[in-house]
């Protein structure tokens, strides 16, 4: 019998418009039904489904009373997919640029959770009690983020960060260890005291050839400082600066006595350090493109508070030894707690210090992951022997793409296994 074709498709639309047209349920569909915390989706070019999320969070998880508005940002992938949790240390406002990347959420495929921390950004809350400013509240955080996203998500986790987010990671993993399969780091040390002057810890890297130029500049800038200052208040000027309370010299001196550690720190060039025969301006211009004077201006050292709040109450940080400089400081004290908030007392408590060593040698702590490049100050202070990365040569800017090919092969082959 011949087919009529007009029939049929008269058939095919009849039997398709009874029922209804569903659209493909983006991940935005999903959690507003859940829950009605804002979720606004934003650009990036990287990600199919890119979303800025305000949840609601409390201020002190022991007694959830008060609350405050905290900001994440979320890269959607696949349902099944395992999820990376970055425990940001800071503001996360460069996570809603167009391009943000992730080398490991790249690599694996992963959904992307990025945290900011309490205290930082957006995700302030109302009036500043800094007693609530602690890792365990953290780790508080990051766990009642896991168990929202849990209702959707069925992949296994894995917690990232750096620096000082890599301290907010470890934590999450100490005191929720089941939370996450794996945990990753960079240039995040697991100290052995909680403060260390820059002089013992630079002592291997100031006797390399690198080492010792850079800290004949330091000596040669300190020792003709008088003519330097000059060339330094217009550095000031030009950039309209300010230091309240303190003046052009006495942030001159910080800046001086930082220049070995953000050398080192931040990866610069030994080809770089210019001759002392330079003039005063390519000195100071030098001096304070390794070290940016703006770190130390009002605005940026408001910002700075919370986290030296923590740096001065458990985590820990690093002093300068002024000793071989006294005659040529303005002031008798250079302790970076200058950072720390105005008015209140902050007395160091080493309990997270001591829990984090002692977790560190139980079986809990196997599958987490340092990188660490081999010029990282940071590195130098860590005590970590197991599972451990360095790039040779590397800073504290150090990722895992800046590994050789075997131990970017070994570290990836090894973090599949905990989540496959």
């Amino acid at each position: 019998m011949p087919i009529s074709y007009k029939k049929l498709y008269q058939f095919i639309f009849l039997f398709t418009s009874s029922f209804p047209i569903f659209s493909q349920s983006t991940f935005e569909d999903k959690f507003s039904k859940l829950y009605d915390y804002s979720i606004v989706k934003i650009n990036n070019d990287l990600f199919n489904e890119y979303y800025e999320i305000t949840i609601n969070q409390s201020l002190d998880h022991s007694n959830p009373k008060k609350t405050f508005n905290q900001r994440i940002y979320f890269a959607f992938q696949d349902y099944n997919a395992p999820t990376l949790i970055n425990t940001d240390g800071y503001s996360i406002g460069q996570a809603s640029s167009l391009n943000h990347y992730s080398e490991l959420a790249d690599k694996l495929k992963a959904n992307l959770l990025i945290v900011e921390h309490r205290f930082f950004g957006q995700s302030v809350p109302d009036s500043l009690d800094w007693k609530m400013l602690t890792v365990k509240q953290a780790a508080e955080d990051y766990h009642f983020i896991k168990t929202l996203f849990d209702k959707i998500l069925t992949g296994k986790w894995i917690s990232i960060g750096i620096s000082k987010g890599g301290q907010a990671a470890l934590a999450y993993k100490m005191y929720y260890p089941d939370d996450v399969a794996a945990t990753v780091v960079y240039g995040t040390a697991v100290k052995d005291k909680s403060t260390v002057m820059t002089d013992s810890l630079l002592f291997n890297l100031s006797h390399t050839i690198c080492g010792k130029k850079i800290t004949a500049l330091q000596s040669y800038l300190f020792r003709h400082k008088k003519e330097l200052v000059p060339y330094f208040n217009d550095h000031v000027f030009r950039n309209d600066y300010s230091f309240t309370p303190l003046d052009n010299e006495t942030v001159f001196d910080y800046l001086l006595l930082e220049l070995p550690f953000s050398f080192w720190q931040n990866g610069n060039k030994c080809e770089n350090i210019p001759d002392t025969t330079e003039t005063e301006f390519a000195l100071v211009s030098y001096l304070t493109q390794v070290v940016p004077a703006r770190f130390f201006s009002s605005k940026n050292t408001a910002q700075l508070q919370p986290s030296f709040y923590m740096f001065y109450h458990e985590l820990g940080y690093y002093e300068y030894n002024i000793e071989p400089f006294k005659k040529y400081l303005k002031q008798k004290d250079y302790s970076n707690k200058y950072f720390a908030p105005k008015g209140i007392s902050i007395r160091f408590d080493n309990t997270y210090h001591k829990a984090l060593i002692e977790f560190m040698k139980n079986n809990s702590s196997e599958n987490i992951f340092f990188i660490y490049g081999q010029n990282d100050p940071w590195a130098m202070q860590t005590i970590m022997k197991r599972n451990v990365f360095i790039v040779s040569g590397g800073s504290h800017k150090s990722r895992i793409a800046d590994l050789s090919a075997e131990d970017r092969d070994l570290i990836y082959d090894k973090i599949r296994k905990c989540i496959n």
